[in-house]
């Protein structure tokens, strides 16, 4: 009975912690016709944030993973240390100058990842509300019947059959309420070749609920967006 009560202990614990911990959603995603012709060419990868540092780590670890599949990308802090810094704003005419600078250096593509939206949300986790263990010795196999029948009483409060069987405990139920912070991620690819309103040929949208950590889901982030190159367009 000790040993009973240690596994539900452990068990509720778990279930908490895995409720609890950060999740990681591919919201969306598209790709064209046109999206199969970007992987031959020279593609810049652009994070557009203020901070310098997760610019530059994700840049470089999104170019990197690219490159794995047969992309020829480049981090945008390393081709355009400075004429690529984030702005809030720019006139028309300092985008035309950027794409101009773009272009002019050899790229044809550009990988561009922004923070599409910021939310708190609140998640309700109910655990407990089951019966666990239970033993009903000298009635095998004749209590147990078939496969349909235990499977659908296996979950039972554990009523008592005689013949030396017992009720299983039962765990109560318990529901915990949290706040959670929600970033909805979005990178957007474009090929520059094409005419303005065609450049636009992929996009990858992500839900990330309570990160822990950047080296938590960059990994995760880079292997989505480098999985649109190693297919075909769907």
């Amino acid at each position: 009975m000790k040993n009973t009560k240690l596994i539900i202990v452990f068990a509720i614990l778990m279930t908490t912690l895995l409720a609890c911990s950060s999740s990681f959603e591919i919201a969306d995603k598209w790709k064209n016709e046109n999206f199969a012709a970007l992987k031959g060419k020279k593609v810049l990868v652009v994070y557009k944030t203020e901070n310098t540092v997760t610019k530059q780590r994700f840049e470089q670890d999104l170019a990197e993973k690219l490159r794995s599949v047969g992309v020829d990308a480049t981090a945008a802090f390393k081709a355009f240390p400075k004429s690529l810094q984030h702005q809030q704003t720019r006139t028309e005419a300092e985008l035309a100058e950027v794409v101009k600078t773009i272009k002019g250096a050899g790229y044809s593509g550009v990988i561009l990842t922004v923070l599409k939206d910021q939310a708190q949300q609140t998640e309700s986790t109910t655990t407990g509300g089951y019966t666990t263990g239970g033993y009903y010795g000298g009635y095998y196999p004749s209590h147990y019947g078939g496969f349909g029948g235990y499977y659908g009483s296996v979950y039972g409060h554990g009523y008592g059959y005689g013949g030396g069987g017992y009720g299983g405990m039962y765990v109560p139920q318990e529901t915990t309420t949290r706040v959670v912070d929600v970033y909805l991620f979005e990178t957007v690819i474009y090929d520059l070749d094409l005419p303005d309103n065609e450049q636009l040929v992929g996009v990858v949208g992500v839900k990330l609920t309570d990160p822990e950590s950047y080296s938590k889901v960059a990994g995760k982030y880079t292997k989505a967006v480098a999985a649109e190159f190693t297919d075909e367009v769907k």
